[in-house]
């Protein structure tokens, strides 16, 4: 069912294609939502590989094909793409959700956050000749970095903004103290646990680079909310869930 949610997020993003990648893409001021879902990222060419997450996840509920493990771990690193924009709005005061794209009726005061996932270097000139495990793209050691394309809709799928970040590998854990710290970890769990995740981490390497993606998400979301005055003018909140002077 997470994969299905993918795949309709891949379809509304293929239908937008033509709009330009931009923090200005609404025709005018959006009134703040309810709420804000964000759907599973969709995964392009991009791939996951942490041999200890699945290691320790067939300890856990015993072994399974080895062709499963490259989906479960594309599955753990979506959530925690997911867990961390939804913990960096919730904390600059926004109600997001994780969720699916079918679950946004139009004229429900509802938002759409929802992202594809690419590689930073163009495929093969050959398409049919896959790359070289050496040469992936995605989330693991010694793996170059991705991008994500993400797009901000409307409850009745119109494009409001669209944008692309990157973030660099590494644990990245948010500035400021430990109590700040472990809210924000605190309300990342809860994300986590609202998409029923395996409680299993992914590897220090996999989990931040995931992390630092779903926070520059979060970054962008929370410029065009303050864009659009969604955010309380007396405080401003970084996406780490910080207040700032």
């Amino acid at each position: 069912m997470r994969f299905i949610f993918a795949c309709v997020a891949a379809l509304l993003l293929a239908g937008c294609a033509s709009s330009p990648l931009s923090l200005s893409g609404s025709s005018g001021p959006v009134s703040r939502p309810k709420t804000i879902i964000v759907t599973d990222f969709a995964f392009g060419d991009v791939t996951a590989i942490d041999r200890a997450y699945t290691a320790r996840l067939e300890r856990k509920i015993g072994s399974f094909p080895p062709h499963e493990r490259k989906s479960r771990t594309l599955e753990r690193v979506n959530e925690e793409i997911v867990a961390n924009v939804v913990a960096s709005l919730r904390g600059a005061g926004l109600d997001a959700q994780p969720g699916g794209a079918d679950g946004v009726a139009a004229g429900d005061g509802m938002v759409l956050v929802s992202g594809t996932l690419r590689s930073t270097e163009p495929a093969p000139s050959d398409s049919k000749k896959p790359r070289p495990v050496s040469d992936q793209i995605g989330f693991g050691t010694g793996r170059p970095n991705v991008l994500a394309d993400v797009r901000v809709l409307s409850a009745g799928k119109r494009q409001l903004t669209a944008f692309t970040v990157e973030a660099g590998g590494g644990r990245g854990a948010p500035a400021g103290n430990a109590k700040q710290a472990a809210a924000y970890n605190a309300s990342v769990a809860a994300a986590l646990a609202e998409q029923k995740a395996a409680p299993e981490k992914l590897s220090p390497e996999v989990e931040g680079h995931a992390r630092r993606l779903g926070r520059a998400t979060a970054d962008k979301v929370l410029a065009y909310a303050k864009e659009q005055g969604w955010l309380n003018a007396a405080v401003e909140v970084a996406s780490s869930g910080e207040p700032k002077e």
